[in-house]
C-alpha cells in the first residue's frame, strides 16, 4: 500500500529508526545513572567516540552529569530529567504500538473495500 508524504512523515516522527537528540541523551543518562566511565557509557548508549564526546559535553554543560574520578554521575537535575524521559519513553512506546495497530487495522479495512481480503 502506498502512503502519502504526510502519512510517511507522521510515521517517521513516531517510529523512525534513527535516534534523536532526546533519545541519545536519555540513553547516556541511563548508562551514567549508577556512575560510569566514558567507555561504559559509549558501549551502553551505542555511540561512536565522536558522538560520545559531543553529547557528554552537552549533558555536562546542561548540568545533568558531573565527573568524579573519571566517572560520570547524574546530578539531581540529571535524575529529574531521566525520570521525565522514562515517563515520556513509556508513553511514546505505547503510542507507537497503538499507531502500528491502527495502521494495520486501516490496511485491513482498505482491503475489504477493494475486495482483496482473505476469506
Amino acid at each position: 500500500m502506498l502512503q502519502s508524504y504526510s502519512e510517511m512523515g507522521r510515521r517517521n516522527l513516531l517510529v523512525g529508526k534513527n535516534r534523536d537528540r532526546v533519545r541519545i541523551i536519555g540513553d547516556i543518562l541511563e548508562a551514567a545513572a549508577p556512575g560510569a566511565s566514558k567507555t561504559r557509557i559509549m558501549l551502553s548508549a551505542r555511540l561512536s567516540f565522536a558522538l560520545l564526546e559531543k553529547y557528554l559535553n552537552l549533558v555536562t554543560e546542561s548540568g545533568f552529569v558531573r565527573v568524579e574520578n573519571f566517572r560520570y554521575r547524574l546530578t539531581e537535575r540529571g535524575r529529574e530529567f531521566l525520570k521525565q524521559y522514562r515517563s515520556f519513553e513509556d508513553r511514546y512506546t505505547k503510542a507507537s504500538m497503538l499507531l502500528e495497530a491502527l495502521s494495520s487495522e486501516r490496511e485491513q479495512l482498505s482491503r475489504v473495500i477493494t475486495g482483496n481480503h482473505p476469506t
